[in-house]
């Protein structure tokens, strides 16, 4: 099967149900599948997508150069020192190149139609970019491909020559650096994914063929699993909330974030049957008709359980909750990012938005959970706050109004994006 943009984006036509599926704010559809490329660097699929754009940056005499020296740098690699962090560097974008590539965005988006074909119909409507919306559209578009370019770099720097992410415990490289036979994977991989190249390749492709396939090498695919997610275990919660009769209901839906073990036998952490415990009380209670469960394969590292999958079923098997009336948020790896993605989550599945969610949690979070302290974190990690939290009317309770600023995507975690 091919990989990268051109086999992800053919795998999808236009209309489609897969991209009906995906994760999309309302008034926007997505005309590419959701892979580990797209969720990572929507703005390369966007500008293989828009009309005239591929093209004219295939043209570009800047760009072809460019392409040319990176080649050449990357051919002379092979015998460079020291080894093996010497080998990913060539891959890396330089700041001239960043500039360079930038200027060259400008140009074409100064061509007639090229803004509105791309800034309007795509970057802004998709929201991947919103938390540079107060931008011009050309600003917005040097922002967004500033992201890209890190983003790129960052998946690069951590699992391919082992710098530290912000996690290490958690999400770090699964290879031992220092040992001689990781140079040699290394080569091996700059070898294979020069031969990938394509006649129709644009100046990001080799960048981000080999960043992505650097996240194949370390297992750390998170972020394209259990998509498109509004299919499968997701399927039947979703056809139910979409024809629900929502009058006179208060609120959307319980959250509950999960809480990963310290130990590989345990499903889920212990404060996570807390929070279950506390969440199917207030199901039965019917302040809500749907609960959302939240949480990834976090704790312990590389755990092969899921957290929003174990506790779907645990809410199914002990709290006899309709299976149909919970949906699975599989890929938050963090408090941020589980209010984050459910936001992202009551926008797409079809929940009214013009209602808050009831955050529930446990004695010990839930101060925490309030704290301004969690909303700086937001805007630090994430660059944006996915909704407001204000006190709820229930025992270690939250109102949760979410936004869709929580859309924009997070260039700084290739894990869950």
């Amino acid at each position: 099967m091919k990989r990268g943009f051109a086999g992800a984006l053919a795998l999808v036509a236009l209309g489609s149900n897969t991209a009906a599926m995906a994760m999309d704010p309302p008034g926007y559809t997505a005309p590419f599948g959701e892979t580990l490329e797209t969720i990572n660097f929507p703005l390369l699929a966007m500008l293989r997508i828009a009309p005239g754009w591929a093209i004219a940056l295939r043209l570009d005499p800047a760009l072809k150069a460019m392409a040319a020296q990176r080649n050449a740098r990357i051919a002379a690699a092979s015998t460079c020192l020291p080894r093996p962090s010497c080998l990913a560097d060539p891959w890396l974008w330089t700041p001239n190149e960043i500039a360079s590539v930038e200027t060259a965005l400008r140009r074409i988006a100064d061509t007639k139609g090229m803004t509105v074909a791309l800034v309007g119909r795509h970057m802004r409507a998709s929201q991947r970019f919103a938390a540079h919306a107060a931008l011009d559209d050309g600003a917005m578009l040097s922002a967004a491909w500033r992201d890209t370019a890190a983003a790129m770099n960052r998946v690069i720097t951590v699992y391919a020559k082992g710098e530290p992410p912000r996690y290490p415990q958690i999400d770090a490289i699964i290879f031992d650096t220092a040992r001689p036979e990781f140079s040699g994977v290394l080569d091996a991989h700059n070898k294979a994914i020069s031969a990938m190249a394509r006649p129709d390749d644009l100046i990001f492709d080799g960048p981000s063929r080999y960043a992505v396939n650097v996240l194949r090498m370390n297992e750390r695919t998170d972020a394209s699993a259990f998509r498109p997610l509004l299919s499968g275990e997701n399927r039947d919660t979703v056809a139910k909330i979409r024809r629900f009769g929502w009058r006179g209901r208060r609120y959307s839906a319980i959250l509950v974030f999960g809480h990963g073990p310290d130990d590989p036998q345990s499903r889920t952490g212990v404060l996570g049957y807390i929070r279950m415990a506390m969440a199917a009380e207030l199901y039965a209670r019917g302040v809500a008709p749907f609960i959302i469960v939240s949480g990834g394969n976090v704790h312990p590292n590389r755990t092969s359980f899921n957290e929003a999958v174990e506790m779907k079923k645990v809410m199914i098997a002990q709290y006899a909750v309709p299976a149909d009336r919970i949906l699975i948020e599989p890929h938050a790896r963090h408090t941020t990012t589980n209010q984050r993605n459910c936001a992202r989550l009551l926008f797409a599945a079809g929940f009214p938005t013009d209602r808050p969610a009831v955050i529930v949690t446990d004695p010990m979070t839930a101060n925490y959970l309030g704290s301004d302290q969690l909303r700086q974190r937001n805007v630090a990690e994430m660059g944006v706050n996915p909704g407001r939290i204000t006190p709820g009317k229930f025992p270690f309770s939250f109102e949760f109004q979410p936004n869709a600023v929580a859309f924009h995507v997070d260039a700084t975690d290739p894990l869950d994006p």
